[in-house]
């Protein structure tokens, strides 16, 4: 699913509401960025272009003044990326102040079922390599807990001038993230949260990107797990 899917059905379980706005043209992407007024996210959204960035497909910290180009430079790409891709639109979306970054996801596991996985580094995670999973749903203080058996889970504290994190904030978008896997174990293969930014206590989580996968379940599969 697109990144505006996916966090529509994210927002039913009051999961960051960040949505944007999706143009269909340069000027409605121009007008939506001067809305915001500031910096903006510029990205297509396509069901068949999950990672944008390394189709070329996203454009950050774009002045509303440069929308209009930064959206056909974007939409371009795209195309000579996936030509044969359905594009839905171009989402408009106010830049997130700095912070820790994370991703949250799900995962599925053969033997538990859809996994929660909690990971430092956001879109570094590959190499950061430092994360958690717990079966769902979890509740606040295992959320919490979780947290704590990342390994360098010190970043979350004060350092270099930076205030401590919301971990409580974070806590409740894991919460929430799994119980919407839990609820929707047979449709859903895969999420992505990342990267989320962790900002100040008392400052919340943004989401910077969505993206859920659908499950397809191979015939006999659900017979089977009734047994």
């Amino acid at each position: 699913m697109s990144e505006y899917h996916a966090r529509s059905l994210l927002e039913a379980y009051g999961i960051d509401g960040n949505l944007g706005t999706l143009a269909d043209s340069a000027a409605e992407a121009e007008a939506a960025a001067r809305i915001i007024g500031g910096p903006a996210a510029v990205k297509v959204q396509s069901g068949d272009i999950p990672h944008k960035t390394e189709a070329g497909a996203v454009a950050l910290n774009v002045r509303p003044e440069d929308v209009r180009a930064a959206y056909e430079r974007v939409l371009e790409n795209a195309k000579q990326f996936a030509p044969a891709a359905q594009i839905e639109g171009v989402l408009v979306q106010a830049m997130v102040p700095a912070g820790r970054e994370v991703i949250v996801g799900v995962s599925r596991d053969e033997v538990w079922g859809p996994l929660l996985m909690l990971g430092l580094g956001g879109v570094m995670v590959e190499v950061v390599r430092d994360a958690v999973f717990a079966p769902v749903p979890l509740d606040h203080e295992a959320a919490l807990a979780l947290i704590h058996r990342l390994k360098a889970s010190d970043v979350f504290g004060s350092y270099r001038g930076m205030p401590p994190a919301d971990t409580g904030a974070l806590a409740d978008l894991m919460v929430k993230l799994s119980q919407f896997a839990f609820d929707h174990a047979d449709d859903v293969a895969e999420v992505d949260l990342n990267p989320v930014i962790v900002h100040g206590k008392g400052d919340g989580v943004t989401v910077v990107d969505a993206l859920i996968v659908r499950r397809t379940v191979r015939r006999g599969e659900r017979r089977t797990a009734a047994e």
